[in-house]
């Protein structure tokens, strides 16, 4: 039983690990500052554990990209990225089909009820840029 929590911790912690890795350089390379911090969370299975979690900012507008949890109903991990202070305009990252997916409620036109519900696409550099925009143009 201890065997299975530690592999599944360490998929989680990799996962989470990398993601924030790549968002970092990306950011980055999109003139974002960055900034990494510790989240503790906790899980029912893992119990209490620390996760990275990654601060981006462009002139004043300052998002978090914030782990959330291991599992959630049809995904292995959640990651949100959101603007700070107000937590508005969140978009979602769900780890489904072996890939983080980008689930974004765009407030101008978007027919989703919610983000989980909004149309989700592979998470890339593109896409980062995207929803970065749309959140620093909302923000202002």
């Amino acid at each position: 039983m201890r065997e299975s929590l530690v592999r599944l911790w360490i998929a989680w912690a990799t996962r989470v690990a990398e993601l924030v890795q790549r968002a970092e350089q990306w950011g980055k390379e999109l003139g974002w500052s960055t900034r990494r911090i510790v989240k503790k969370l906790y899980d029912s299975r893992l119990g209490d554990h620390p996760e990275p979690a990654l601060l981006l900012q462009e002139d004043t507008c300052r998002a978090l990209l914030e782990p959330i949890g291991r599992s959630a109903p049809g995904v292995e991990g959640v990651v949100d990225l959101y603007v700070m202070p107000a937590y508005d305009d969140i978009a979602s990252l769900y780890y489904y089909d072996g890939r983080w997916n980008l689930h974004y409620l765009r407030p101008d036109h978007s027919t989703a009820a919610s983000v989980r519900e909004a149309a989700g696409e592979p998470l890339s550099k593109e896409a980062l840029r995207g929803v970065l925009e749309e959140m620093k143009k909302h923000a202002a």
